[in-house]
């Protein structure tokens, strides 16, 4: 009953400290009402894991380690000895435990983007019953090891107080033995989410969106000032292609996105909700590109439809330009087409091509092998950032979070 008391009292103490110490004004915000910040980059900051045996074996030398009060004799030595072995397991475990869950913040504090792709990675749902494992067991660690030590203290005889030491020891190991395993899901955690690439989350970005294999990637490496980079991420085998550019001295990210295919968004793949997660949650401009070559696999009809749709949903907030590519293949925008593909191009697609260079009259041909249309699309570009950016800060409506996310 005494050890039952002291869990209880133990678990209440903890829950008190940790209200106290965790509180933030990002957790008070909505209490308050007012905006939370969020501070990027916390995949990069999850501090580093032990596996569970490591911890397991670090314990038990711990308190094998510990010495009693000096001068002591018979019981009270006995009594400091027990007390400071089970205190040094109790702390054994219990200070890593605690550092792991203060350093894995609730999903609620991250930047949009990078919940999104928690979501997409793990699952907001795992990660938080993870956290909440370890804390949990942490907390029945801490009690155990209180309730242990205070029933020595409470103890007359040197031999009963050494069975109470070595019980509360067999228990505490006993307890890490049967719930430890998430000590290594959250090593697992951690791990995985390291790994993903880091997002410049407060950069602006240039996007270019469209279907599947309509041209997106050599874009990218045509409007790129350096050599582009390749960013891998867990949910994919196909790297996203990253590259930067300069508007006056102002770095701008210029990516490809997993290309989308004409259908809802309950309906898309984790793959394709990466490039929804781009567009709603990064400071981005879209560059939506058009192939009317024939040679993407995917229709006109479903590429203007798919723009369409993410232009309803996303142009009224984002700088929008419309790109048609491989021009050097399409007979109706100055080019020749590719001798395998002469017979795709009959009257009817001529028409087809035309009516949809009707639906979109501002569109910028371009061919990036060629380098058609390059120099005409980054002047384009250039100025619809700067002319956004002047906009953006000239008005005074606008707060600080709403300006980080849509500043370019």
């Amino acid at each position: 009953r005494r050890v039952a008391a002291a869990t209880a009292a133990a678990a209440a103490g903890e829950r008190e400290s940790a209200d106290g110490e965790d509180a933030s004004p990002e957790e008070r915000a909505p209490e308050t009402g007012e905006r939370r910040s969020y501070r990027p980059g916390i995949f990069a900051r999850l501090p580093s894991v032990a596996a569970a045996a490591e911890l397991k074996a670090s314990a038990r030398k711990r308190a094998t380690r510990a010495t009693p009060g000096k001068g002591l004799k018979d019981a009270a030595r006995e009594k400091s000895l027990g007390v400071k072995r089970l205190e040094a397991m109790t702390s054994a475990y219990c200070t890593p435990l605690k550092t792991y869950v203060k350093g894995f913040p609730n999903p609620d504090r991250f930047h949009p983007f990078e919940r999104a792709l928690l979501e997409l990675t793990l699952s907001d749902k795992k990660y938080r019953a993870t956290v909440e494992a370890v804390d949990v067991m942490r907390k029945g660690l801490y009690g155990i090891g209180k309730g242990y030590a205070a029933q020595i203290n409470n103890q007359r005889y040197a031999a009963e107080m050494k069975a109470t030491t070595e019980k509360g020891m067999n228990e505490l190991e006993a307890y890490y033995a049967k719930h430890g395993r998430c000590v290594d899901d959250l090593k697992s955690i951690a791990k995985m989410l390291r790994r993903l690439p880091v997002a410049e989350l407060e950069t602006p970005t240039v996007a270019l969106v469209g279907a599947p294999n309509v041209g997106k990637s050599s874009l990218v490496q045509a409007l790129s000032s350096g050599k582009s980079e390749i960013n891998n991420y867990p949910f994919t085998t196909k790297g996203i292609k990253m590259g930067h550019f300069f508007v006056e001295t102002e770095r701008h990210i210029v990516t490809d996105t997993p290309g989308l295919i004409n259908r809802a968004d309950h309906d898309r793949n984790k793959i394709e909700l990466l490039t929804i997660a781009t567009l709603e949650h990064l400071p981005t401009c879209v560059v939506f590109v058009t192939d009317l070559s024939g040679l993407s696999g995917t229709s006109i009809e479903d590429q203007l439809e798919l723009r369409e749709s993410l232009y309803e949903q996303f142009a009224h907030r984002r700088p929008w330009i419309d790109v048609l590519s491989k021009a050097a293949l399409v007979p109706v925008l100055g080019g020749v087409t590719d001798p395998e593909a002469q017979e795709l191009w009959n009257e009817e697609d001529v028409r087809e091509a035309n009516a949809a260079i009707a639906k979109i009259p501002n569109a910028t041909p371009t061919s990036a092998f060629e380098g058609w249309g390059i120099p005409q699309l980054q002047e384009r570009l250039t100025s619809l950032l700067r002319k956004h950016k002047e906009e953006t800060l000239d008005n005074n409506d606008f707060d600080e979070s709403s300006a980080r996310d849509s500043l370019l």
